[in-house]
């Protein structure tokens, strides 16, 4: 099975999308670039659609309204796989049980079909549609059993974008806008890190270019798959959870995009999770370092990387409810560095807090460079740290694979780890610069332990604590600091 075709578009769908009168766009006004995208005076919108807003294919449709009530009617579509997909596929690539694998692909089959019979009504039954979607899903069978597991994994897994993709194609179709589906394996090259793929930027923005800029200009609404792409060799690759907000940020820099927008189940991004703190609001703006130190550290809105890349491209994301579309959600900005207070608060979960002393009983020259390349050969990634004299501290995920890196680090140190901790960021530019704020944030705490203080950057401070004490954490902080989304000077 080639990488490349197993989700090319059907018959049916390709002539559809021709089929058009050439006015539901507007495009004889657009100027694409050839060169640098910021010099179009029509910038093409990207859409992002999550799992959420694509639960269903009434969902679908109505996602495709809201691309079609856009200004002119243009623009990129990025997809993530139905809600729930993406776990099932998953469970599916792990399994070797043939019942169990037969449930799961039984009821992948289901899903997606009833999906394209709510889209397309009776015409579903025998259309090029409906044979696309059966073909997609037979191929999950015919993943070979050798593969290594990571490839093996996103082939399997990269099939709930795939059936998406074809299912919002025609969504968007029935709306009456030409929708083309476009593989995002052939335009986002990624190197072969399966599971964890890094985009090659700029191949990943020639090929966009290349093959985007002349269906925009023509009119047409390409669809691609977010979350996954592609090797050198072709081989299928995913970006890691949440990846599909990367391929839009990607390809709105690529575009030259004005505003990407990141469409899911809530309003926007809260001055802290409405789930454990009740008076938590949504933020008008915030800036980009904000959102990656407040993704990062807990709000799973947005993807960190997504800000990341957009800012380096000066494209602005804005967080969107599909459900609730007359709220305006919460715009990230590229031009923005400040704050009139902490602007918001994230709690993360299920983290451990490693200690490493030294031997003897002071720090010599090297020790951290020893510590820290025992983790970067182990490819663990470390969120927090905190230094003194005689040892670092640290923190990871709870579940990172730690046993062969303590037994590393303990031929050369002394080694503690502590699990079911979870970590509270305050976040707002120019912390550093506000004179009592971590005195005030821990006296609100003063009788909860705190494990470690951390503030590596002016946009963000980290308390390590006990996880069940997250939640009354966020609470006490929420009413002692405050929230402000008032925009500083710019």
């Amino acid at each position: 099975m080639s990488a490349k075709v197993i989700c090319s578009n059907d018959l049916e769908l390709r002539r559809t999308a021709i089929m058009t009168d050439g006015n539901a766009t507007g495009t004889d006004a657009a100027e694409f670039p050839s060169g640098d995208p910021g010099t179009s005076l029509l910038h093409p919108g990207v859409s992002k659609f999550g799992g959420t807003s694509l639960a269903t294919g009434q969902r679908m449709l109505h996602a495709a309204r809201l691309v079609a009530s856009q200004v002119d009617g243009s623009g990129v579509v990025v997809v993530s796989a139905m809600s729930g997909v993406t776990n099932r596929l998953e469970e599916l690539a792990r399994v070797d049980d043939p019942d169990v694998r037969r449930e799961i692909l039984d009821e992948l089959g289901r899903v997606h079909l009833e999906g394209g019979r709510q889209i397309m009504g009776d015409a579903f039954r025998g259309s090029d549609l409906s044979k696309a979607l059966e073909r997609r899903l037979q191929t999950l069978e015919d993943v070979p059993t050798d593969l290594p597991l990571p490839r093996r994994r996103d082939r399997i897994v990269s099939a709930g974008e795939d059936l998406s993709a074809l299912l919002v194609t025609r969504a968007l179709i029935e709306v009456g806008l030409p929708a083309i589906h476009i593989d995002a394996r052939r335009v986002v090259r990624t190197d072969e890190r399966f599971g964890q793929a890094i985009p090659d930027d700029d191949e990943t923005l020639r090929l966009a270019r290349s093959l985007l800029l002349p269906l925009l200009k023509e009119g047409r609404v390409p669809v691609l798959q977010g979350f996954l792409g592609a090797t050198d060799s072709g081989e299928t690759t995913t970006l890691g959870r949440g990846g599909s907000d990367f391929t839009a940020a990607i390809l709105g820099a690529a575009l030259g995009a004005r505003e990407v927008t990141i469409w899911t189940d809530v309003d926007g991004i809260f001055t802290a999770d409405p789930r454990l703190v009740p008076e938590a609001r949504v933020l008008e703006e915030m800036g980009y370092e904000e959102a990656v130190e407040l993704a990062w550290f807990g709000a799973r809105v947005i993807h960190p990387a997504a800000a990341k890349h957009a800012v380096g491209r000066r494209v602005s994301l804005r967080v969107r409810n599909s459900l609730r579309p007359e709220a305006p959600g919460t715009l990230i900005r590229t031009d923005r560095r400040g704050s009139a207070g902490v602007a918001a608060l994230a709690f993360r979960p299920r983290v451990s807090l490693i200690t490493v002393r030294s031997r003897p009983l002071f720090m010599a020259w090297g020790f951290l460079a020893r510590v820290f390349d025992v983790l970067a050969r182990s490819e663990i990634a470390v969120d927090l740290v905190a230094t003194s004299h005689t040892s670092t501290a640290f923190t990871v995920a709870d579940g990172a694979p730690l046993d062969r890196v303590r037994r590393e680090l303990e031929t050369f140190s002394e080694v503690e780890v502590e699990t079911g901790l979870g970590t509270v960021t305050a976040v707002g530019a120019g912390l550093r610069s506000r004179p009592g704020l971590a005195a005030r944030l821990l006296m609100a705490l003063d009788d909860i332990p705190v494990r470690l203080v951390s503030q590596a950057t002016d946009a963000a401070l980290s308390l390590v604590l006990e996880s069940g004490d997250g939640a009354e954490v966020l609470k006490r902080l929420h009413r002692e600091l405050g929230t402000t989304d008032t925009p500083s000077p710019h």
